[in-house]
């Protein structure tokens, strides 16, 4: 297997270098490499951009420097990232969001269509929180069999971190849906003993609002990342909604995705580890 290389979308913000850290960490726990690509519209504004990249790397260690290659494109980022995750392999697209404002127009809500784009993972961070740590991941589910997809990535992270994972589902007085919640529990924890990582089945208050009470358990277990799959249509919110939701959360936690229809055989066994 290749050694893993981490995507980093860069537009120079403090945010790209939040991901470019978040990337680099990765890189040296799992022995693999960062590729950082910048998208500019006109062929005259590469070499600036170059002279940029350039800066940002010259601060880096060493050792962190010899991790990182980078690209300046003419193109659009939409378009050119996806591609360059697909020709790469990546193991995951580390990107930067500014949550609900600022550059939200082309690195928050707009990374949806980034994630509906490709079969890659991807880790959002809103910059705050960096992997010195990786004890504790949120993973909420609904009844959807698409909301259990997200395990194969998950139990990857896990592995390479030696991270719980906390398993929180979503609940309704309906019967059939609280069946098939039943269903996905049991799935997830056959697949989370197999592969050997530590996990348990959060006790949230089922009256009360599903968010709320997500992000309350998430605040008080100190979480490190939220673990949630993309996919068209959920019963929380909507999906894209509610990753929308968990990107901007006000404890800038994180969030490990993949978009649920465009998975592959290649990409789920891209992130594995070991």
């Amino acid at each position: 297997m290749q050694k893993p290389i981490y995507l980093v979308p860069c537009d120079f913000s403090d945010k790209f270098q939040s991901a470019l850290r978040l990337g680099i960490d990765l890189a040296v726990y799992n022995k693999g490499s960062v590729m950082t690509i910048h998208i500019v519209s006109k062929k005259s504004d590469k070499i600036e951009a170059k002279q940029k990249m350039k800066k940002v790397l010259a601060v880096l260690k060493d050792e962190e420097r010899q991790l990182v290659e980078y690209r300046v494109l003419v193109g659009d980022i939409y378009d050119d990232i996806t591609k360059a995750a697909e020709v790469l392999n990546v193991a995951l697209i580390v990107m930067g969001t500014h949550g609900a404002k600022g550059m939200q127009k082309l690195m928050g809500s707009h990374a949806l269509k980034l994630v509906n784009s490709t079969s890659s993972p991807f880790m959002i961070t809103q910059g705050n929180k960096y992997i010195d740590k990786m004890k504790n991941i949120v993973f909420p589910f609904s009844h959807e069999k698409e909301s259990v997809q997200i395990a194969t990535f998950t139990a990857g992270i896990a592995k390479q971190f030696g991270s719980k994972v906390h398993l929180i589902g979503y609940h309704d007085k309906d019967k059939l849906i609280e069946s098939k919640m039943k269903s996905n529990l049991m799935l997830l924890n056959n697949y989370f003993k197999e592969q050997k990582v530590d996990f348990v089945v959060a006790d949230i208050d089922k009256s009360q609002d599903f968010e709320k009470e997500l992000l309350a358990y998430a605040t008080k277990i100190d979480a490190d990342l939220f673990a949630a799959t993309f996919f068209s249509s959920s019963l929380i919110k909507g999906m894209s909604g509610f990753l929308q939701f968990l990107i901007e959360n006000e404890s800038s936690i994180p969030v490990l995705t993949v978009n649920s229809e465009e998975l592959s055989v290649s990409s789920v066994s891209s992130v594995m580890i070991g």
